[in-house]
């Protein structure tokens, strides 16, 4: 008999760890759903059934368990997902689901498996606007925090008619400072260069009228810290939020080292930027589905705001998975 049970927990994290605690490592993970107040995972410890082989496949190296097999159906979208940086530990959450499901994992050939597969990952993929007044964009150097703050502030003006400002505390790069008047001026909005706390205070109290106030920042480097709580304490204002970009091609690592190195500033959500530049951002996308920092927008290239597109978890799952784009629009 199999014994269902449900977790409740704030984050998926702290679910998927309840689960491992009570039903084991290699627990079936039936459905995954996000609520108001976190998340809820059913799951079950894994029980051998007639037809499949009798638990997993590990062996001891030192301290460490070498990784089970992948079910023979399984191991294709295994390989998809691995070749697109998916981590292993989200590979075998979805695995682990479709244990849980109608679908045949130990024959290959079920024409439904990549979908069922996309609509697991799909419901794993956190996604969300990034609609606050005021919005700074922060990350490390080169990662595209001025294009994407154009893009930004392109939409806003001409998609949803917002009166918008631009403030830059990016005066380390001439450079960006010039680009960033230029395009403002482009779009006939106003922009004010700020080179200390006290001149971004009040640039954001003379822009109050403004449907949106949109700041760049300087790029700083995950292991700079005393600059990062100089911007952390740059940015203390009243209504000011944070979105974290990160680069697509970025290894999960760096990307984690980044994302802990910014923690204080309370990203509200993440900006995958150069999409186009990589053929495996998978480990970005698997850094946001493990961290649960949702994913507002994707760029990818250089053209203002039409390389920025909208995170769509359908359709990020059917790319993780090597499916065809169009594929995405049956992931219910």
């Amino acid at each position: 008999m199999v014994h269902l049970k449900r977790f409740e927990a704030p984050s998926l994290a702290e679910a998927l760890r309840s689960v491992e605690k009570e039903c084991g490592r290699d627990a079936l993970v039936i459905d995954t759903k996000s609520t108001r107040s976190g998340y809820v995972v059913v799951a079950t410890a894994q029980q051998p059934q007639p037809d499949q082989q009798p638990g997993p496949v590990r062996r001891r190296i030192g301290q460490v368990l070498a990784p089970r097999r992948w079910t023979p159906a399984f191991h294709e979208i295994a390989q998809a997902g691995t070749t697109f940086g998916l981590s292993s530990r989200i590979l075998r959450v979805i695995e682990n689901a479709l244990l849980g499901t109608r679908v045949n994992l130990n024959t290959p050939g079920d024409p439904s498996l990549p979908t069922t597969a996309a609509r697991v990952l799909k419901a794993l993929v956190p996604c969300g606007e990034l609609d606050q007044r005021i919005l700074a964009l922060v990350g490390p150097t080169g990662v595209g925090k001025t294009t994407s703050l154009a893009k930004l502030a392109a939409r806003a003006v001409r998609t949803r008619h917002e009166s918008v400002a631009i403030v830059s505390l990016d005066t380390y790069r001439v450079a960006a400072v010039e680009q960033m008047r230029a395009f403002s001026e482009m779009l006939g909005i106003p922009f004010t260069v700020a080179f200390t706390p006290l001149d971004l205070r009040r640039a954001v109290a003379e822009h109050a009228t403004a449907d949106r106030i949109l700041i760049d920042t300087t790029g700083r480097g995950p292991f700079d810290t005393d600059a990062i709580a100089s911007l952390a304490g740059a940015l203390e204002i009243d209504g000011m939020h944070t979105a974290l970009c990160l680069q697509a091609g970025q290894r999960y690592r760096d990307a984690a080292a980044t994302l802990d190195a910014f923690a204080g500033l309370e990203p509200m959500g993440m900006i995958i930027t150069k999409w186009d530049e990589t053929t495996a951002p998978g480990e970005v996308l698997s850094l946001a589905i493990e961290r649960e920092l949702p994913i507002a927008f994707i760029t990818d290239g250089q053209e203002v705001p039409e390389a920025m597109i909208p995170a769509d978890p359908g359709v990020l799952a059917a790319a993780a998975l090597g499916l065809a784009e169009d594929t995405a629009e049956t992931i219910l």
